[in-house]
């Protein structure tokens, strides 16, 4: 017998019922036909799998009969000794092609028929597995019906669940669902006695429905002579399972749980032991310097580090994985997506796969204000796991939108990956050019500074630029020797402007990572050549923190695909490589609220995404972005601003101020354009100028406009801050002027 590892892909059964069978020749006819009648009345394509686990009686040829009559809905498989009941599964499901799997013993106490219930529970239901657990009616007392129940109540204890038969192997999941639930690392006696206990603690949502359960007519069961025994090395068995799933388990993670079935090496380069001794000593203090995330960032990164090395077709096949489990938890749990989804005359199995997604209703800014607080986060979510995110990033009108921890901490791994593409390694120095402490509370301040000193990290904050202070700066820059500079792309072309006018950096980064404008490539090159690296451009949002990810290739950015889906779209169908489409993503990790085909307002050009990169990683890529301009507003006394600023202030202000721009066209002046929000005054107003005058000067003019509607660009967005001068530093002969997209804001 050949074990596959995938399903055929476009398979065309729904349900395979896989069958452990040990001495069970007097039980297999009957129980094939019941399987197969189930099938008819279901009206459902099936198949029927009959694992002979080593039997000594004629089971293997009774097996083999059904099968050969069977026109192929009877699959026999074959071990030639005994392996148990875990093992038979997982051959059977190795050996299975549908889209379903149930499991069902072969002595017919269960009855094939209950199939059909389980399915129905499935999908009326939409969770991740169902199970029937075994009713009292007609149940024989004996002795092995008492040391169940006691079994289940020490499950039950054990694990923290409610179930009415815990370690009932009656179940039904989706194939890849169950391909995980048997990935374990113990070595048990009686496995099959976990899988309720696996789907709880790898965060898989389940319903238990009551089934009849009859006394077995033909054979003999292998228990019936060990019960007692079996009961005792079931106390050995908890104590190694409460281990693997309670203490050391890992977060409930997809990417993890695939890894084992699609192991790849981990071709990152290995850190020397004074990095590895920071980074422990990091990560021992992180719960302490961080808030929200945790520790378990650590296994994120980890399994990141292995996920980017996957094929094009295995990375394809995680995040189908991911979407279907969305989609289910979508559909199950966030009504507004069951209401879209019901008008649709969708189910969550219609959808598959990506090949399935234009199936599923676009997503806009305006819905989500429009549902926020009504029914677009998730009923069964803990709020306490969950972190306001307010934005106007480059749109000039304030959003909000909620993600939970899970989310916060892929975004900090798949972060520290990325920079660790430039040729960085974690302890390197490496200098930010900071938003600074708006928005953030003192507590959150300390964290930060101290997260900064543990990561060997030098702020500089932009929001404080002026011509008196850029050389210090500067200098900053130099001392600390930075393997890496980061920042917002326009506070990187202005500083490299700054040394184009002012002499070179003194020092040389390995590497630069530009992020939340888009990088033309004349600033990608004033850039570099001020700096004397390569720029590394990072594609992100406030919704979802980086998106994708220029890698050493610098052929277009990879999509953090263990976390994101990304459609281009060109007239709501898939662009062409070469084409510029509007940018559509799928968050596959934020359960809590759900962003599910969401227009971002980002155009961007698309790519082959079967085509590999020439660095090995099978992550989906992207090409140049559009959307986000650079703008750099300048006050009195030589200040200046990046456009930034505006939207990172104002995003605090979304109660009084619904959009905004502001809009400089002449030295020492800007106006201010206000669309008024539900709880707008002049006192929210006076405090917003009083904050232009501190950063820009107090003898800034500030000319106030309230009007009904900030114009949208062609990307569907607003542009937050326009500067139309430009740059003449003092004591340089050289008139500079930054990177401005005019097309997007004449």
């Amino acid at each position: 017998m050949t074990e596959q590892a995938h399903p055929a892909p476009e398979s065309p059964i729904e349900l395979s019922v896989i069958v452990p069978c040990l001495n069970e020749e007097l039980n297999l006819r009957e129980l094939a036909a019941r399987v197969l009648r189930v099938f008819e009345v279901g009206g459902l394509v099936g198949e029927l799998v009959l694992v002979d686990d080593g039997s000594k009686d004629g089971t293997a040829a009774v097996i083999r009969e059904l099968s050969a009559a069977s026109e192929g809905r009877i699959v026999g498989c074959f071990h030639p000794e005994n392996r148990g009941i875990a093992a038979a599964w997982r051959t059977g499901v190795g050996a299975s092609r549908g889209k379903l799997v149930a499991t069902i013993d072969a002595d017919l106490q269960y009855q094939p028929e209950d199939l059909l219930r389980l399915r129905r529970a499935f999908y009326d239901h939409s969770v991740d597995v169902v199970q029937g657990f075994r009713s009292a009616v007609g149940r024989r007392k004996d002795q092995r019906y008492h040391l169940s129940r006691g079994l289940n109540h020490l499950l039950n204890g054990v694990f923290g669940m409610e179930l009415s038969d815990n370690k009932s192997g009656f179940v039904m999941c989706a194939r890849e669902v169950m391909l995980d639930l048997l990935t374990y690392r113990g070595t048990y006696f009686y496995w099959q006695s976990f899988i309720m206990v696996a789907a709880h603690a790898k965060g898989y949502s389940y319903k238990e429905i009551e089934t009849i359960f009859e006394q077995r007519r033909q054979g003999v069961s292998f228990l019936q002579k060990t019960a007692v025994r079996a009961s005792v090395l079931s106390l050995v068995d908890i104590g190694k399972a409460a281990w693997e799933y309670r203490v050391s388990r890992p977060p409930p993670d997809v990417a993890h749980q695939f890894l084992r079935r699609h192991p790849v090496a981990d071709r990152t380069p290995p850190r020397t032991p004074v990095q590895e001794m920071r980074w422990r000593a990091y990560l021992a203090a992180f719960d302490s310097t961080h808030w929200m995330i945790t520790r378990d960032v650590e296994h994120y990164y980890e399994t990141l580090c292995k996920t980017q090395w996957l094929g094009v077709t295995e990375t394809r096949e995680l995040q189908d994985e991911k979407l279907r489990r969305l989609v289910r938890h979508a559909y199950r749990n966030v009504p507004y997506y069951r209401a879209r989804m019901q008008e649709r005359g969708l189910r969550p199995e219609d959808v598959r796969g990506q090949a399935d997604l234009h199936k599923l209703p676009l997503l806009t800014k305006a819905d989500i204000r429009k549902h926020l607080y009504f029914d677009i986060m998730s009923e069964n979510h803990d709020k306490s796991q969950v972190l306001r995110i307010a934005t106007s990033g480059s749109t000039g009108e304030p959003f909000v939108c909620y993600a939970d921890r899970v989310q916060l901490e892929l975004r900090w791994a798949a972060t520290l990956r990325a920079q660790e593409w430039t040729g960085y390694r974690f302890g390197d120095p490496c200098v930010r050019l900071w938003h600074q402490t708006i928005g953030m509370s003192k507590s959150q301040i300390r964290k930060e500074r101290a997260d900064a000193i543990l990561s060997n990290r030098t702020f500089v904050p932009i929001f404080e630029m002026s011509e008196k202070n850029l050389a210090a700066m500067v200098r900053t820059i130099a001392e600390a020797e930075p393997v890496l500079l980061d920042g917002y792309a326009e506070a990187l072309d202005f500083l490299a402007r700054y040394l184009r006018a002012h002499g070179d950096l003194s020092v040389r980064p390995r590497a630069v990572m530009s992020s939340a404008q888009t990088l033309p490539l004349p600033s990608r090159r004033v850039i570099e050549q001020a700096f004397g690296c390569a720029v590394f451009d990072k594609y992100g949002s406030r919704e979802f923190s980086g998106i994708a990810y220029e890698c050493e290739a610098h052929a277009g950015h990879h999509v953090v695909a263990e976390g994101y889906i990304v459609e281009i779209l060109k007239g709501g169908e898939p662009a062409k490589p070469g084409e510029i489409g509007e940018v559509v993503i799928t968050d596959l990790t934020n359960m809590c609220m759900p962003f599910i085909r969401y227009r971002i307002g980002d155009l961007a050009e698309a790519m082959d995404p079967l085509a590999p990169c020439t660095c090995g990683r099978g992550a989906p890529r992207i090409g140049a972005i559009e959307g986000r301009v650079q703008s750099i507003i300048q006050g009195t006394d030589g200040r200046f601003v990046p456009g930034t600023f505006f939207a990172h202030y104002l995003k605090e202000y979304d109660h009084a101020i619904k959009q905004f721009q502001v809009v400089q066209e002449e030295l020492g002046a800007i106006t201010f354009r206000v669309v008024k929000g539900g709880r707008f005054s002049d006192d929210v107003l006076d405090e917003v100028l009083a904050k232009f005058r501190e950063v820009l000067g107090e003898d800034l003019r500030i000319t106030v406009e309230f009007v009904d509607e900030v114009a949208m660009v062609r990307t569907g967005k607003r542009v937050a801050a326009v500067s139309k001068l430009g740059i003449d530093f003092q004591r340089s002969s050289a008139s500079v002027r930054p990177s401005v997209d005019r097309g997007d804001h004449a």
